[in-house]
């Protein structure tokens, strides 16, 4: 009887262990309704949904977008301040779970919306500026100043949003030997060679041009690295997309919307789940949801629901470790909305539980010990 009480003690106490966690959240911090001071670090468990607010920076400007490098001993941020735009590096300290800064260096072109990271380099996609931006990354965590610019110039179909160029996401390919950057301005999707340690780290390949005025924002690819996931901003699509040796092909588009459109609406995030099932969708403005699609064998998908975030301006948002939830930040009700994800039809339910952030726009779980 003892071993057997011990084994269910050691179960239930290894349950609460995994669930034990660390959110980091990026913000807006040029809100006049509340304060940030950047980059918020939460423990969150995921059984309960309880938080703590363990750490948090000063004075950092509008760290929207942040990324943990892929061995987790460092975190870079944008920084969107027009002209004055930067990219800052961050060690991480596990033991108190705070942030070091470690470096800071200028952008060559405004507002950074996005970046990716390996041991070499951070890519920084320049929204404002229309530009790509390498950075060598040293083992130290510091960077280069900006050792490769790539400017991209024109017009594209809708005068109000695509007046020019606006890279808004850069990603990795499956197998790292490619790069591809959207450019909601001017409907296209870059391929670049990845030269990782070359004298031009990104080498232009190719493109792929959407639909005319549809805002490619961001991508998600999936395991395989031969399909790619594309959520179009201004129409408010879902677009399936076959990718094999750099080149890219429409397989199939899907609308988020559910009626004809009599409302603003801006897409914004996608991820697949853990096991690729399903593809996760946000809409901002009146819409203010986020749509789930069953994926098919073929790759394809089917919308089986859409449900509203409970908040205002949904932005990025995230799938938690033990795959039970989703955490998304809506930037314009200073909330993180939990919702209770069920892992075999893959849709979700409103828990009523949040996290309160003043104007979070990017939430990622950072896993500790891995």
């Amino acid at each position: 009887m003892k071993i057997w009480n011990s084994f269910i003690f050691s179960t239930f106490f290894m349950a609460n262990l995994s669930a034990q966690n660390t959110i980091i959240v990026g913000t807006y911090t040029n809100s006049d309704k509340c304060k940030s001071g950047g980059i918020h670090i939460f423990d969150f468990d995921e059984n309960t949904y309880k938080y703590n607010l363990k750490f948090h920076t000063e004075n950092v400007i509008n760290p929207s977008f942040v990324s943990l490098s892929p061995d987790k001993k460092f975190l870079f941020s944008v920084n969107e301040n027009g002209d004055k735009s930067t990219v800052t590096s961050f060690s991480i300290d596990e033991a108190d779970g705070k942030l070091v800064k470690k470096d800071e260096q200028k952008t060559q072109g405004e507002d950074p919306s996005f970046l990716i990271s390996d041991d070499q380099n951070v890519i920084v996609a320049n929204y404002s500026g229309g530009s790509i931006n390498v950075f060598k990354r040293y083992d130290d965590g510091k960077l280069s100043d900006v050792f490769q610019n790539i400017k991209f110039e024109g017009i594209g179909f809708n005068p109000k949003r695509q007046e020019k160029s606006h890279i808004h996401q850069v990603q990795f390919s499956q197998d790292g030997q490619y790069v591809l950057a959207t450019d909601l301005g001017l409907d296209k999707i870059y391929v670049f060679k990845y030269n990782k340690t070359g004298e031009k780290v990104l080498e232009k390949f190719g493109e792929f041009d959407v639909k005319k005025g549809s805002g490619p924002r961001h991508i998600a690819f999936d395991k395989t690295g031969k399909l790619i996931y594309l959520v179009q901003e201004l129409s408010g699509d879902l677009s399936v997309l076959s990718f094999d040796d750099g080149k890219i092909e429409l397989i199939q588009e899907e609308t988020l919307l559910s009626r004809k459109v009599r409302f603003n609406f801006r897409a914004a995030d996608i991820h697949l789940s853990n096991n690729e099932k399903f593809v996760y969708v946000t809409n901002r403005d009146d819409a203010d949801d986020i749509t789930v699609f069953k994926r098919k064998k073929d790759g394809k998908v089917k919308r089986i629901q859409q449900i509203k975030t409970t908040g205002k301006n949904p932005r990025n948002f995230a799938i938690s470790p033990n795959n039970k939830l989703v955490l998304i930040a809506n930037q314009d009700t200073n909330r993180i909305n939990i919702f209770d994800r069920d892992l075999k039809s893959g849709e979700l339910t409103k828990t009523g539980k949040s996290i309160p952030v003043c104007s979070p726009v990017n939430v990622i779980f950072y896993e500790k010990g891995k």
